[in-house]
């Protein structure tokens, strides 16, 4: 692949395949929290995990930063992702797992090259945030066990949105010594996370207190305080963000009560505050920029987005709770509710772009008569 822009059409199929590893993702989930009746598995529930992070994440993050560095060579990345998600469909988890690896590679060295372009503080962070998906995915394919390297796959969404919120928060410019504070606690988040693997409990707590500072933050210097005060998109975007950044003061201070656990419901209730609280919070708000600058169409504010967002976070609610009281009911219900959630989301920016294109073919229609 070499260099030139990236043509619409190449970036909204891989956006369709994006979509196709966030529904695998979710079918699986779906499985691991279990069904009253029996049916054929498609796919290992314990592959959740890593088809939301690479088959999704990996793939959607790849392609917007492919974008960004317009160089078609860069494809690399979401393209890899995608096919990890295709080989697993027809059962090569070794391909799998060994292209997920090429597509962090890819990932890697794009973010390196978007710093060596603009040595900013954000780009840095995405440079460590794709270092630690290299790591998770070079663990998973030594087989270690998930609970040991998940913090790796949690870094990199943790640190390329930290990255991102910095890059688009240039507006307010946060003042330097503030911004070399939040490398700091960067740094020590993967410090923690390197450290669990002498001792869980210290480095899980260290990681913890890094999230909760990072979020105080975040709190403090982004500009979701203002702009929750318009409305439409940016108003939506704003409350998203703010939420998103109180699950990761939960998660920090879930983290310091209980560690990360290896397993078990209070193990699910620690990711699911990051994975879900957090990360999909962030996905909702940026959902109304990134489609645009990858489709090329813009998403029409409609209040309908308010519904999937009280959804997801209320049934997430639940679904800690369920974990806390251990009752694995209320656990299912609040997982069921976050999956209902993110597809009404999904569903509603699918129908109004349909919508869209529709209304502007009948007025080509009209001119043309």
């Amino acid at each position: 692949m070499n260099g030139g822009k990236i043509s619409n059409t190449k970036l909204v199929g891989l956006l369709i395949l994006a979509g196709a590893g966030l529904l695998t993702g979710l079918y699986t989930g779906i499985w691991r929290l279990g069904l009253p009746w029996q049916s054929h598995h498609l796919l290992s529930p314990l592959l959740h995990g890593p088809l939301m992070i690479n088959g999704f994440l990996g793939t959607l993050i790849g392609l917007e930063r492919a974008a960004a560095l317009e160089r078609k060579w860069s494809l690399g990345a979401p393209v890899f992702f995608a096919l990890a998600t295709l080989a697993l469909l027809f059962s090569f988890g070794m391909a799998a797992k060994l292209l997920w690896i090429v597509g962090s590679a890819f990932l890697l060295l794009i973010m390196v090259l978007l710093y060596r372009m603009q040595a900013e503080t954000y780009h840095l962070i995405m440079v460590l945030g794709a270092c630690s998906l290299l790591i998770g995915n070079i663990l998973f394919l030594a087989g270690h066990p998930i609970f040991n390297l998940v913090a790796w796959w949690a870094g990199f969404l943790l640190l390329t949105i930290f990255a991102e919120r910095l890059e688009l928060n240039r507006i307010m410019r946060p003042p330097q010594k503030a911004r070399q504070i939040f490398l700091g606690l960067t740094l020590l988040w993967i410090f923690g996370v390197a450290i669990t693997f002498m001792s869980r409990r210290t480095g899980w707590a260290i990681a913890s207190t890094s999230l909760i500072a990072q979020a105080l933050w975040l709190f403090k210097y982004d500009v979701a305080r203002r702009t929750i005060k318009t409305s439409g998109w940016t108003r939506y975007s704003a409350i998203c963000l703010l939420t998103g950044y109180g699950w990761l003061v939960a998660a920090g201070l879930f983290g310091l009560w209980h560690g990360l656990p290896t397993a078990g419901l209070l193990y699910d209730a620690q990711l699911h505050m990051i994975f879900v609280g957090f990360v999909f919070s962030m996905i909702f708000a940026h959902a109304s920029v990134i489609i645009p600058s990858l489709s090329g169409k813009l998403v029409r504010w409609h209040a309908y987005f308010y519904l999937p967002l009280m959804l997801l976070h209320a049934f997430l609610l639940l679904r800690i709770a369920g974990d806390i009281m251990v009752e694995p009911w209320i656990r299912r219900l609040g997982g069921y509710g976050n999956v209902l959630a993110i597809l009404l989301f999904l569903g509603g920016i699918v129908s109004g772009l349909v919508i869209q294109a529709a209304i502007k073919k009948r007025k080509w229609d009209k001119r043309a008569v």
